[in-house]
């Protein structure tokens, strides 16, 4: 077999690359990940369901790996830091033009109470840094700032050509770049017949007004949690809005809230007149003036 200079290539260093890297490497193998850009840097993807929880102890377990484990929920608060929010309920919240919001069109589906009660809201930024850390106190070697321009597979080898930088060989590649999945785009693996009336824009936001206004629901609507202590959905015609706060705890020391919105554009069609953030607003404005608890 050919000499190669890495066991292992891994594209991309979010929390998925960067898992599979620390693993990798804490077993032995010679491991690079390319991350086009740097950390610590913004990503969504930040509400966990049970599953995830249940996915990084069961990892953390078989591969010996137990930072694997920080990001479960009752390891956050000791290990992971206090920029993450909890999560104890997905919270929906459903509105009609000129008219309140209906306590019956109100919906928490709650984390239950066993094992621990909750799950969590990942502020990205850290937690995809600390995962690449934990891949290279493995002995993953990370290159940032450095993006991928093409691979080449051979019969017993692969050649990653990064954009700095001399031509790379490994025995593997993996492809951990999520929508900018380099192999995906090379070999033509990107169904664009899957055609969806949606888009969206997000960001990350301090003193949502809906945040605080959300926890008096709680006691409008006999709910068993503040609609603040969950993932908040708000659902009205053509599109719906998220709210993921981060500093819904008294251990939190982190004052952002994720926020973004999901639009039919059918009905909410693109505005290339404004900025994103103008946009933005004129869309919660619009929505607002009906939907008393936006």
């Amino acid at each position: 077999m050919t000499q190669t200079d890495f066991d292992i290539a891994i594209i991309g260093s979010g929390i998925s690359g960067s898992a599979l890297g620390a693993i990798l490497a804490r077993h032995g193998q010679r491991v690079v990940i390319f991350e086009a850009r740097s950390h610590p840097r913004f990503a969504i993807g930040e509400s966990l369901i049970l599953e995830t929880s249940e996915m990084m102890r069961a990892l953390a377990h078989f591969y010996d790996v137990p930072e694997l484990a920080y990001f479960s929920t009752e390891n956050f608060m000791a290990y992971a830091g206090t920029t993450h929010g909890i999560k104890r309920h997905f919270g929906f919240l459903h509105h009609e033009k000129g008219q309140p919001q209906n306590p019956a069109h109100t919906l928490q589906a709650i984390i239950p109470k066993e094992p621990h009660g909750h799950e969590l809201h990942l502020y990205r930024q850290d937690t995809d840094y600390f995962m690449m850390s934990t891949a290279v106190s493995y002995g993953a070697e990370v290159r940032q700032n450095t993006a991928v321009q093409d691979v080449q597979i051979h019969e017993d080898h692969v050649t990653i050509f990064p954009a700095k930088g001399e031509p790379v060989t490994a025995k593997y590649v993996v492809d951990a770049g999520g929508f900018r999945s380099v192999l995906a785009q090379k070999f033509g693996e990107r169904d664009f017949n899957l055609q969806t009336h949606s888009r969206g824009m997000f960001t990350h936001m301090i003193n949502v007004p809906g945040h605080a206004r959300a926890n008096q629901i709680q006691s409008d609507y006999d709910l068993p949690f503040p609609m603040a202590e969950g993932t908040l959905h708000h659902i009205f015609e053509g599109g719906w809005l998220w709210v993921i706060p981060f500093d819904n705890h008294a251990e939190s020391t982190n004052p952002l809230c994720s926020v973004g919105l999901l639009l039919d554009p059918r009905i909410h069609p693109p505005r290339p007149d404004l900025s994103p953030e103008e946009e933005f607003f004129q869309l919660y404005s619009a929505v607002s003036q009906h939907c008393q608890t936006v």
